[in-house]
């Protein structure tokens, strides 16, 4: 028997190969599949060593210890919508109506190749579908986004190939015995064609397509995945039939009197330059390094990771379509010398790591990695500090002057106002070292340190819980920290600039030969459990993610006219 090249490619995804030899090959493009143009290199990104970009912490662990099931749910979402949600939620009720404990769910985006084929110039760009995701289920506990599909591959990818990264990615981070099911509306039921002999998968009913779930349910080849309720179906929540992306395209294309579009550069208005804010601590936060390493070595590579960073930082901000941005550096000894003075005639309880206090209040605001940081989920204390109630239990003033190094949202000091306040203590004042120092500047868009730019220096990086409840500091670089949320880098530019401050980082280490055990302790925690052991060379981590954000797997690419799973005319609830 001839097998064509685009069976015999198909072949390699075990999902594929089950559809062909239960139905042939020319059920393959009925239930989804496309030449994605993967590689067996690429395809190694679903069974190999996980690429840390999906978030964990909204997965919870049956009471029971039965084996934990995770919805996946893809599709354009270009908007999402509540029937995506309520796809999700009617999915799980079936599958816990089944004895079955779902851990948690997420919404993986198309790639923007995809969507746009799809929907042309309707379509939402990835970076903005995943903030809307990210925004719409904050106020949901079990569900999430996974950014890979949308940004860290080339191109469009088969959705069993987004299911097994995503299987094999929690297996081996989260929880070995997962498994994860795919939920499908019913307009893409033959989708669950896939699953006739292995993995899960829930058809959610949707009024029009009760012929094509029909058709599915009753082929003979579905029976055993039927009886042993790894496919299900589960009636749609009231409501959902009637909501569709298509309809919010063109509510949201619909001609409209007012102000202008909120999207990102909408409105150029002013083409004034903008400022942006640098701090430059590398001194202070290397300071550790300069017992193992001599200075003609150490002070070289500080100032070339420097200029290299800030070289990065001004591509960034400058890019084509935008308004002019400045980059200042901030004098770091400028501030040391202003919280000197301070001191010398107040008691100064500082929130700032790297300048001198009577007290330091070592608190921060919690994130999780790789979830799109779009606001912190508690107040904390620094990894390696008491309770912030025990630190304020040992100062002894009755009235103090409060110093942080900027005032940005203001959360920090009212945090620290508020434990102060209820100690019995008086905050005088608050003090932005950043204004004391540039007192006519203009407010900048953002302000970002360069210690957390430098992987394992000291008090780098962003303050993170892991799935383990573990606080320790991520690289403050994408996969995870997401540097538009975080420090205002277009979207456009994040993995290009993430790319180059990995590149900054492998030069840096290897020239001065620091190792994993050689990082602060809260980083070094971090890198631990992404599988490195103290003796590893940061140069070769650093340029691992280097690698990985610069040379996305799946370049091949596909034909656009072959990936569409719903042909125009054939708009489902994915879109």
């Amino acid at each position: 028997m001839t097998v064509s090249e685009e069976a015999a490619r198909a072949r390699r995804d075990p999902f594929y190969r089950d559809v062909i030899t239960e139905w042939g090959e020319s059920m393959l493009r009925i239930t989804g599949y496309f030449d994605d143009g993967s590689t067996r290199a690429d395809l190694h990104e679903t069974t190999g060593t996980p690429f840390f970009c999906t978030p964990t912490h909204k997965l919870t662990r049956s009471p029971d210890h039965s084996r934990p099931v995770v919805l996946l749910a893809t599709g354009a979402f270009s908007p999402l919508h509540q029937g995506h949600l309520d796809m999700l939620l009617s999915a799980r009720r079936a599958l816990e109506a089944n004895g079955d404990h779902v851990a948690g769910a997420y919404l993986s985006p198309s790639h923007d190749r995809y969507v746009s084929a799809k929907l042309g110039r309707e379509a939402l760009p990835a970076d903005e579908r995943l903030a809307l995701i990210r925004r719409q289920t904050t106020s949901y506990d079990w569900i999430t986004a996974c950014p890979w599909e949308s940004q860290w591959v080339a191109n469009p990818v088969n959705f069993t190939t987004v299911l097994l990264r995503l299987q094999n990615h929690l297996r081996r981070t989260w929880d070995r015995a997962c498994d994860v099911a795919l939920v499908v509306g019913a307009d893409n039921s033959e989708f669950a064609r896939c699953f006739a002999r292995r993995g899960r998968c829930v058809i959610v009913a949707r009024g029009g397509h009760e012929t094509r779930v029909a058709a599915v349910l009753d082929d003979p080849g579905m029976a055993p995945a039927l009886r042993t309720k790894r496919v299900l179906t589960s009636p749609g929540l009231p409501g959902s039939a009637f909501m569709s992306s298509t309809k919010l395209r063109a509510a949201a294309a619909a001609p409209t009197t007012g102000g202008p579009s909120g999207r990102p550069g909408a409105d150029a208005g002013s083409r004034a330059t903008r400022r942006y804010a640098v701090r430059d601590d590398l001194a202070w936060a290397a300071r550790r390094w300069r017992a193992s390493v001599p200075a003609e070595i150490l002070e070289p590579a500080l100032a070339e990771f420097r200029d290299g960073v800030l070289t990065g930082i001004r591509a960034a901000l400058n890019g084509p379509g935008g308004r002019p941005v400045r980059v200042d550096l901030l004098d770091h000894e400028e501030q040391r010398d202003v919280a000197a003075r301070l001191c010398a005639e107040n008691t100064v309880v500082s929130l700032d790591p790297s300048t001198p206090a009577t007290h330091r209040l070592g608190i921060s605001r919690l994130f999780f990695p790789s979830d799109g940081q779009l606001r912190p989920h508690a107040m904390v204390a620094r990894p390696g500090w008491p309770a912030p109630s025990e630190q304020v239990a040992k100062i002894s003033a009755k009235s103090v002057v409060l110093m942080d190094d900027d005032i940005w949202t203001g959360a920090s000091m009212e945090y620290a106002s508020a434990l102060l306040e209820q100690a019995g203590i008086e905050v005088e004042r608050t003090i932005s070292l950043m204004s004391e120092i540039t007192p006519d500047a203009p407010r900048p868009v953002d302000l970002i340190d360069l210690r957390d730019l430098l992987v394992g220096a000291d008090d780098s990086g962003l303050v993170v819980q892991q799935a383990d409840g573990v606080i320790t500091r991520a690289p403050y670089l994408p996969p995870f920290v997401d540097l538009t949320s975080r420090a205002s880098i277009p979207p456009a530019e994040v993995r290009d600039l993430g790319s180059r401050i990995w590149a900054a980082n492998a030069v840096f280490f290897g020239r001065t030969g620091l190792r994993v055990g050689d990082a602060s302790a809260a980083v070094r925690r971090f890198l631990h459990g992404l599988g490195y052991r103290d003796g590893a060379l940061l140069s070769a981590v650093c340029d691992a993610y280097r690698r990985r954000t610069a040379e996305l797997p799946f370049s091949g690419g596909s034909d656009p006219r072959q990936m569409l799973r719903n042909p125009p005319g054939r708009a489902g609830q994915d879109a």
